[in-house]
């Protein structure tokens, strides 16, 4: 930003206060599930037991946090091996994804933002617990989704800037977009490129 004031204000409103007060919100679900199950005054009857919703949501955190970490390592990867190959200095080395700039294959040919999209479902998992914390669930809301609403609003913006950016720094990212969509895969053209390979 060229205004120092605009730039102020951004870190102090954005980074130091609305990222920290979403950080407390996003875990307020363990806050909800702890308060269920050791507080007597409690209105809503809690669950003792591990229910099939406390399965659900740990597999899904769990599954989340793998594929978040695939592709890190894979875009980890790509990037070395880029600026490997353009530090050599023959340009006839960058061809395919490196030739592009941007990574592809791997988990990227599915999603194109599979660490955005793991890491909005993380969170979204760990909200479930306060929901299985309830013996009946009367409800699928209570007030700790605010957190994991938030967050997937902030991603949604994140998401759509970092397109934007993307696209002006790499013409042929374009035909990407028209390719693979950004956070949910299409199962049915997954599978057809599976039965192709």
């Amino acid at each position: 930003m060229a205004n120092p004031l605009a730039w102020t204000l951004f870190n102090f409103g954005f980074v130091s206060i609305y990222q920290n007060l979403l950080l407390l919100l996003i875990v307020a679900p363990s806050f909800v599930a702890y308060t269920m199950a050791t507080s007597e005054n409690c209105i809503i009857t809690y669950a003792r037991d591990l229910n099939i919703l406390d399965v659900i949501a740990t597999l899904t955190f769990l599954a989340c946090v793998l594929i978040e970490s695939v592709a890190d390592n894979q875009q980890f990867a790509f990037q070395t091996e880029k600026y490997r190959l353009r530090n050599t200095g023959n340009a006839e080395l960058l061809v395919g994804d490196y030739g592009d700039g941007f990574c592809q294959s791997g988990i990227f040919r599915i999603v194109r933002k599979p660490n955005y999209a793991a890491e909005q479902m993380i969170w979204v998992s760990f909200f479930l617990f306060s929901i299985a914390a309830q013996k009946e669930v009367a409800s699928i809301w209570n007030w700790s989704a605010i957190g994991s609403v938030l967050l997937v609003l902030l991603f949604q913006g994140s998401g759509w800037f970092t397109e934007k950016i993307t696209m002006a720094k790499y013409p042929s990212y374009k035909d990407y977009v028209k390719r693979v969509p950004l956070y949910i895969p299409s199962m049915l053209d997954n599978w057809l490129k599976l039965k192709q390979e």
